[in-house]
């Protein structure tokens, strides 16, 4: 898998068009602008893509889902995450077979795009 530093938009609209799958690290203080230059550079392909994040990296990090599903104990942030996943199953069917799947990794600050075609 091809790995690249930084917001470098011409690696990245490089590989959008040559349909690879790719990883983008080092995106300190840039994470939300780098999914959506990633993002962008897809749809302007005419292809599609789902952006999801990466449970199995926090997961390995240290158990980052165990503070999650703490605070998911009262029944007001319960009702706040029901809605959440309903949002998230409403986008997986408007996503649906994406030409690429954006794995947000917050714990690492980096984007794993994989082609999925």
């Amino acid at each position: 898998m091809n790995v690249i530093t930084g917001l470098n938009e011409a690696q990245i609209d490089s590989l959008v068009r040559s349909r690879a799958s790719f990883e983008v690290n080092g995106l300190r203080g840039n994470f939300m602008a780098g999914i959506k230059l990633v993002e962008t550079k897809i749809e302007s392909q005419g292809l599609k893509c789902r952006v999801r994040s990466d449970v199995k990296s926090a997961v390995a990090q240290g158990g980052a889902l165990g503070a999650v599903f703490s605070v998911l104990s009262t029944p007001a942030t319960l009702t706040v995450a029901t809605l959440g996943v309903v949002a998230g199953v409403g986008h997986s069917l408007v996503t649906y077979n994406p030409d690429y799947e954006i794995l947000k990794d917050y714990v690492n600050q980096r984007l794993r795009v994989i082609y999925k075609k």
